[in-house]
């Protein structure tokens, strides 16, 4: 009998008939807790986007429909890359409205057949000195530019051409297409464009050859 009362003992089920309590705290404890800063997760979350960030949102939601984390990625390269171009486009302009322009790009030297660069009215300028001064410095360059401005005014003089400084050695030579002039003039104009145009040294002999071949054709054309 002893044997059964314990198999019934140890097989009977045990229930806990201790009283619950539900315990609360008060409200003023409640909000002491929930404001303690460390507990503003959210807050900080938001707080922490700059300008920037918001900015990024509103491409991508403008750009793709809603701000994902791949479509903010794409917004910020699309920002990027456009800065960067910006940036360059504005450094060249700058630099090619500065002096640091020669660094990359050497300047040009005059070499158009054009006169623009002449200020002075043909009919004052003393060509003759101007070559000689030119020759006596030994710019024989020059010395075949003014030969050749000096026979485009004596052109002029005759009615052959109308001289203007915009004008080009092609221009003159349309005017005088057909003429018995023409053949000289593009003569000269081939010994202006290989001294000046083609930045030929010329040394003090094949100056002279060339001086005469202008003096050659002024003489002809003032009979």
């Amino acid at each position: 009998m002893a044997f059964t009362a314990g198999a019934q003992t140890a097989g009977a089920a045990l229930s806990d008939t201790s009283e619950i309590k539900t315990i609360r705290p008060s409200k003023e404890k409640e909000k002491q807790i929930f404001s303690d800063p460390k507990l503003s997760y959210k807050k900080d979350i938001v707080a922490k986007k700059g300008m920037f960030e918001r900015l990024l949102e509103w491409l991508a939601e403008k750009l793709f429909g809603k701000a994902g984390y791949d479509n903010i990625s794409t917004a910020r390269s699309i920002i990027i890359w456009t800065i960067v171009v910006l940036s360059v486009g504005i450094i060249i302009w700058l630099l090619s409205r500065s002096e640091l322009v020669s660094l990359i790009k050497p300047k040009a030297k005059a070499t158009s057949f054009n006169f623009t660069d002449v200020t002075e009215d043909l009919d004052s300028i003393n060509f003759d000195q101007k070559i000689s001064d030119a020759v006596k410095t030994g710019d024989y360059r020059l010395a075949i530019r003014w030969h050749y401005l000096k026979t485009l005014y004596i052109f002029d003089k005759r009615e052959l051409i109308t001289f203007a400084p915009f004008k080009t050695n092609i221009d003159y030579g349309n005017e005088l297409k057909g003429g018995n002039d023409h053949k000289d003039f593009v003569k000269l104009s081939r010994i202006y464009d290989y001294v000046w145009y083609g930045q030929f040294n010329l040394n003090e002999a094949n100056y002279n050859n060339n001086a005469r071949e202008f003096e050659t054709v002024i003489n002809k054309i003032n009979v």
